[in-house]
């Protein structure tokens, strides 16, 4: 079974509103990336860093555990 990360990242960019490839290019990321990340899929820690200073909230409100 694939490990599926609950995270808040597609909530927050749609209450901005951001599209998937803007919030991609606030976080210097991929689209391709930020999709995968909205998915629960496994993404680098570094890359969820990136994606919750672009979306200007906290790393454990973005990805709680």
């Amino acid at each position: 079974m694939e490990n599926i990360k609950k995270n808040k990242v597609k909530k927050f960019r749609e209450s901005i509103p951001l599209s998937v490839s803007q919030l991609a290019r606030k976080a210097e990321l991929t689209p391709q990336t930020v999709a995968k990340m909205e998915k629960g899929l496994p993404t680098r820690k570094n890359s969820e860093l990136k994606v919750a200073k672009a979306l200007q909230k906290a790393y454990e409100d973005v990805f709680p555990n």
